[in-house]
């Protein structure tokens, strides 16, 4: 089966072109400075015609609400509850149905499949996932921790099972993907016991440009009685914050860390908060589950930056989380281990795009299959 898998953004356009079996892919490319998801899913159809038949499309959805569990086949009632779902990720779920209704078009034939970021978090217990506001306000309002990043997390927790020879349900999981993006996840025996991420993706670490955990009376203080607009102390949090806002440099981190590594105070500042935060999770998550077997560090900065996972994981060995210093700066693109104390320390370079080409086919599965049958 061949499988195009589409991440859009809001101004870009990621693709892969993946072969179910053997698994292999065998296209990838960006489409940057998107003004029209049309225009950008032409491009795409361009650069596929002729060279692959497209049997199904997989689009990466980032907020299914608790109405998704799992991956679906797309339809027009799909299509409407997605769009329903957009007052809840307004920066991410209308890029994803506009990308949606774009393939719909140019892949009539193909077999559309929504795999959301929020499915692998469905099994958070209610204590994890429960605000402590008025009752109602969860059952009326739908207001509770929903988390992100599911499939980043779901990925990582599924391969180093594989790597281990067992499967996910053999461990207890700590997860960090750390990316412009960042969340921690709770991952006991295969399942997401809870996660840093919450009713949005702005809850929790501190990340590129977004804020993380800021007491809600803060915010309240700004628009009550500094007179600040709703909509753009929302810009703020989500895009002048973090990094960013702290450091004053960039919300990328390897600029923030050469300014820091000159003595710039702010630069440093960012960089310890955004290590501290992070530990703050561990250590709760460590509660949380009563132990772990491993940690374990995704995404960009988690993949790429040996200082930042030392920052990390620096005198944490009263609770069994230490990391060898020439493991840890051993360049390297595959896993890896790079602490060998009591709780294990990996590397696990994430691979959304191939979970998401994987649940795509066994969602397409027996549509494809049976458009395939000779007639008798």
């Amino acid at each position: 089966m061949r499988i195009l898998v589409l991440n859009a953004g809001s101004s870009s356009l990621k693709f892969d072109v993946w072969e179910s079996s053997p698994e292999e892919r065998i296209l990838h490319a960006d489409v940057e400075r998107v003004e029209s998801m049309d225009a950008a899913l032409a491009e795409v159809f361009s650069k596929t015609q002729g060279q692959t038949h497209i049997d199904a499309v997989g689009h990466r959805i980032v907020h299914g609400g608790d109405k998704f569990h799992e991956s679906v086949v797309i339809d027009e009632r799909v299509e409407k509850e997605i769009d329903e779902l957009s007052a809840l990720a307004p920066l991410h779920n209308p890029h994803n149905l506009a990308a949606v209704r774009a393939a719909r078009k140019h892949w009539p034939d193909a077999v559309h499949v929504a795999v959301f970021d929020t499915a692998f978090h469905h099994t958070l217990p209610p204590r994890a996932f429960v605000y402590a506001l008025p009752y109602e306000y969860l059952i009326e309002k739908k207001i509770r921790r929903y988390g992100f990043h599911g499939i980043s997390h779901q990925y990582v927790s599924q391969e180093f099972a594989r790597l281990h020879g067992k499967s996910p349900e053999s461990f207890r999981l700590i997860t960090c993907h750390l990316g412009n993006g960042c969340s921690v996840c709770a991952i006991d025996h295969g399942r997401s016991v809870d996660t840093s991420m919450g009713f949005t993706p702005l809850e929790g670490l501190v990340m590129g440009t977004r804020s993380g955990d800021v007491d809600a009376g803060a915010i309240l203080h700004l628009i009550n009685h500094e007179g600040q607009n709703p909509r753009d102390v929302l810009h703020m949090l989500n895009s002048d914050s973090g990094l960013k806002g702290l450091s004053g440099v960039s919300n990328d981190m390897r600029d923030v860390l050469k300014k820091a590594s000159e003595g710039d105070s702010r630069a440093e500042l960012a960089v310890d908060a955004f290590c501290y935060r992070v530990r703050k999770y561990i250590g709760a998550y460590l509660a949380g589950m009563n132990g772990a077997d491993a940690l374990i560090f995704t995404g960009g900065i988690g993949e790429n930056s040996a200082q930042i996972r030392r920052r990390i994981c620096v005198d944490m060995s009263s609770v069994g989380i230490s990391i060898d210093d020439t493991k840890n700066a051993a360049p390297g693109d595959a896993a890896r281990e790079i602490g060998e104390s009591a709780i294990a320390v990996w590397v696990v370079p994430t691979n959304e795009e191939l979970l998401i080409a994987r649940d795509t086919a066994r969602c397409a599965e027996p549509t494809v299959s049976k458009g395939r049958r000779k007639p008798a």
